[in-house]
């Protein structure tokens, strides 16, 4: 079946006008490094494919130009070549975006090499990875400190776990228990700090049976920092979800970043007004003062600004295709220039354009005899992965594949499985089944 899916996409990779490759590395449970590679293609009727390119087992070094040899190993196999490469979506490991070494510029290298516009690669680190590095410039130690301090007191114990779940049952609470905080998964922190504020009122008691009592739940001003990072870390998991799932527009999600920045230009304006409308736990605190509050939105907006440069560097481009009736032709390329005035001279494309999906709209519309240099702009940017999240959700199926139970599988193997895991082309079980000998009667 897998290598059905193979010869499937190999087929399909040939009709290919752009394509993006999307490379993340994990270790599995034998301490093997595992390079991910994935490739989003488009063909010229802009029908879209986000698949598996490799999985190679990495058993020596993890430097670039390990990296590299395997991405070029995986474009030759299934004949892709760099004159349609258009972008390539990382993490934030040196190895990945290196000045000199790193896969980035390697492959930039290479493009070069044959006489290719290096410019002209979209590099992106995933910007749920980044999202989340954002997170970090919160600066209310205090109340993380302490939040997971004490949650850790209470779960890792067994007689402590059981004896605050009866506690609950007795006091007959909305919740059965806590939720720990894992640093690598993005969404726990605002799940683990709601529900310790929910329950505050009985970590409280327990921690006092317990003789370590928590002081900080006592004082007003820790749970006004408490209930501000409850309020603004469910926001930015409001935004990782949205940032979140397969074929998704690079366009649409710096649209998804751009939106939050202004919340939280909007948020710091009232919070330096002690508005917190917008925060409605810190809002059952009844603050005196906000404006530390407005500082954390501060650090916030100045960490966002500063890690989606080089996303924004290409939002001229990504506004060209997303709204290309809201641009000003005379601000856009020479080369464009002429075809945009033409899209925005057509009243109906525009009526079209309104009521119909953004692929669906240049697929049908934006034919290549009448608009050739803008029809290729777009299936460019429609190629592009803007996330590695396809890498993340293919390391969760890799974790239950590859096991403490399961771990001898061959590398070639664990591929096969991984492939046949996470594909969404279809084999040919009939063909297939045709091929095999049935098991004759004795």
């Amino acid at each position: 079946m897998a290598q059905d899916i193979e010869t499937t996409l190999n087929d399909t990779g040939k009709k290919f006008q752009f394509f993006s490759l999307a490379c993340d590395e994990t270790t599995d449970i034998t301490n093997t490094a595992q390079l991910a590679i994935f490739v989003r293609g488009i063909t010229a009727e802009f029908e879209t494919t986000e698949e598996l390119l490799s999985l190679q087992a990495m058993h020596g070094t993890t430097k670039g130009e390990d990296l590299f040899e395997q991405v070029v190993l995986a474009m030759n196999k299934f004949e892709l070549p760099f004159d349609k490469l258009s972008g390539l979506a990382t993490e934030e490991a040196p190895a990945m975006l290196g000045q000199q070494k790193g896969l980035t510029a390697l492959i930039k290298k290479e493009m070069s090499r044959l006489n290719l516009d290096p410019s002209d690669l979209v590099v992106c680190h995933c910007i749920i990875h980044q999202e989340s590095l954002c997170a970090h410039s919160l600066k209310l130690h205090s109340v993380m400190t302490t939040v997971v301090s004490t949650i850790n007191f209470i779960k890792s114990r067994g007689l402590n776990s059981r004896q605050f779940k009866e506690l609950l049952s007795d006091l007959e609470s909305e919740y059965g228990d806590l939720v720990y905080h894992c640093e690598v998964r993005w969404l726990s922190r605002a799940d683990m700090l709601e529900r310790f504020y929910k329950l505050r009122e009985e970590v409280k008691q327990f921690m006092e049976i317990k003789g370590k009592p928590v002081v900080e739940l006592s004082d007003d001003k820790w749970l006004c920092d408490l209930a501000f990072m409850v309020d603004i870390t469910k926001h930015l998991s409001e935004l990782n979800v949205k940032l979140q799932g397969p074929n998704q527009l690079l366009s649409s999600l710096l649209s998804h970043v751009k939106s939050f920045e202004a919340k939280l230009k909007l948020w710091q304006s009232q919070l330096e007004k002690s508005c917190t409308v917008h925060f409605p736990t810190l809002q059952e605190q009844k603050p005196a003062m906000t404006t530390e509050y407005a500082g954390e939105c501060a650090k916030l907006l100045q960490a966002f600004g500063e890690r989606f440069q080089d996303i924004k560097s290409k939002q001229n481009e990504l506004k060209i295709f997303a709204v290309p009736f809201n641009v000003e032709p005379s601000e856009e390329p020479d080369i464009l220039q002429h075809e945009i005035i033409e899209l925005q001279s057509n009243d109906e494309l525009k009526a079209k354009y309104n009521n119909l999906p953004l692929l669906e709209f240049y697929k049908l519309y934006v034919r290549f005899e009448d608009f050739p240099i803008l029809r290729r702009h777009a299936l460019k940017f429609a190629s592009l992965f803007g996330t590695t999240y396809c890498c993340e959700q293919f390391f969760s199926k890799l974790t239950l594949a590859k096991t403490r139970f399961c771990s001898r599988l061959t590398d070639s193997n664990l591929e096969n499985q991984l492939r046949v895991a996470s594909s969404s082309l279809p084999s040919d079980i009939k063909r297939l089944v045709k091929e095999k000998q049935f098991q004759p009667s004795h």
